[in-house]
């Protein structure tokens, strides 16, 4: 995700703006906007377009939409929030909310279409309408339900109108992730300066909880089951002459893992159970939100299932995480500049001598897929703060009593490295017996 790609998810409604978002039911899309955008068109859809970049050029694609109360138009009774329920549109699912307003204030992006970019003669199709104000500070929340932020340049309403219902949000790797929607001017005599209002992400899940049966919740598809994380599940890149050798591995294990699917352990109910547990850096939740981490647990359950387990569900996931656990961080760098993560990451109820798995973006530099105790620099070590640690009694350093391996271990070291052992098993129960052996080395 780039500044140039969050447009695709904006939205002309009326006089204002709105913003895609895919929620949890993967059969429609929404459009979370500001209810006034809609009232003060007399609770009407006049105008809703969504915008497709062809090459250089941005257009504008009209949504069919006829206004039904309850039905595919959602409107809070207290709070400027409102959700049109569309027809679900492909390929548009890298907005997730972030909600981390307070502890996360500086650089925001605001995307809309003012007043003053439409022309509806010599610009008919908004190509050049479009703005987006970066450099948002979040400076609190009101009475009102209504959170404030500045827009650099201190621009007046004249410039604001039409914003109402653009996205407030920040890109952050793959995702553009969304705090809420612009709502209005500050309500203040006298004084502008930049100031806005806008609502928050929890103002639209109270919304949503008004409508059990017809709205679901803004989290994203992808966690209501590993079904549709399959296809990029154990991915394994090998050249024309080798594909033979690991074909009918990777077809074992991607069947194996319609065991996890069929089971009651979805992504929703993991990330629910623990939380920020799961990451290497606990500061960023919205990661919970993507689909990369809900890959390696795809594959990580896969593999704890062909080790040891016939049957898996949601009751056998704190005994797991007794004795192994799985450490998701999505940085861009070698797992090795994780350390100082490693090293403070929560360990509460992982038994001494259990297996931490950490997976990341990457695959390791090099051909280091294991960390112990004695590649930990000496300096780091004295330089602990026993304070931030997050272990049980008598675990004073966790490199000192647990084994550390990158979840790539399985694919490289165990497979990829040995294709040559692989190339002539065909029959399911001798690769079970293969993979039980190699995986042996890392999950006893």
């Amino acid at each position: 995700m780039n500044i140039h790609q969050i447009r695709a998810y904006i939205v002309v409604i009326n006089g204002g703006s709105g913003c895609i978002f895919q929620p949890f039911d993967p059969t429609c899309t929404y459009i979370l906007t500001a209810k006034h955008v809609i009232e003060d068109a007399g609770n009407v859809v006049t105008e809703l377009s969504r915008f497709e970049l062809n090459g250089l050029v941005w257009s504008r694609i009209p949504i069919p939409f006829h206004l039904q109360q309850n039905v595919n138009y959602f409107a809070h009774p207290d709070r400027d929030v409102a959700i049109l329920k569309i027809p679900k549109i492909q390929n548009l699912e890298q907005v997730v909310r972030t909600d981390a307003i307070i502890e996360d204030r500086k650089n925001y992006i605001l995307s809309g279409y003012p007043q003053t970019r439409r022309d509806p003669i010599a610009d008919p199709e908004y190509g050049n309408g479009f703005r987006q104000d970066e450099d948002v500070t979040i400076h609190g929340l009101k009475n009102n339900s209504l959170v404030e932020a500045k827009i650099p340049d201190n621009p007046g309403i004249d410039e604001i109108q039409g914003h109402s219902g653009g996205a407030l949000g920040k890109i952050r790797d793959d995702f553009f992730m969304i705090a809420g929607i612009q709502s209005q001017m500050v309500d203040a005599d006298g004084e502008q300066l930049g100031r806005i209002d806008f609502s928050p992400m929890s103002s639209f899940d109270d919304l949503v909880s008004r409508f059990p049966n017809e709205l679901s919740a803004l989290t994203p598809a992808h966690l209501g089951c590993f079904s549709f994380l399959k296809d990029s599940a154990f991915i394994m890149e090998v050249n024309a002459f080798d594909e033979e050798s690991v074909a009918f591995t990777r077809n074992y294990l991607k069947n194996t893992a319609d065991n996890i699917i069929a089971s009651t352990a979805t992504p929703l109910f993991i990330k629910n159970y623990f939380k920020t547990r799961l990451l290497l850096n606990p500061n960023n939740p919205e990661v919970l939100d993507g689909r990369s981490i809900w890959i390696a647990w795809l594959e990580f359950l896969t593999i704890l299932n062909i080790i040891r387990y016939n049957a898996f569900d949601e009751t056998e996931l704190a005994e797991i995480f007794d004795s192994f656990r799985l450490l998701f961080s999505d940085t861009k760098e070698d797992w090795t500049r994780e350390l100082q993560s490693m090293i403070y990451s929560d360990y509460k109820g992982l038994k001494k001598g259990g297996v931490v798995v950490i997976s990341t973006i990457k695959s390791p530099l090099g051909n280091l897929y294991e960390i112990n105790a004695g590649k930990i620099p000496k300096l780091m070590r004295a330089n602990v703060d026993k304070k931030k640690m997050k272990t049980d009694d008598g675990i004073n350093f966790p490199f000192d009593h647990y084994r550390f391996v990158h979840l790539d271990s399985f694919k490289k070291k165990c497979i990829m490295d040995k294709l040559s052992e692989y190339e002539n098993i065909l029959d399911e129960q001798e690769l079970l017996l293969k993979l039980q052996e190699e995986y042996g080395q890392y999950i006893a």
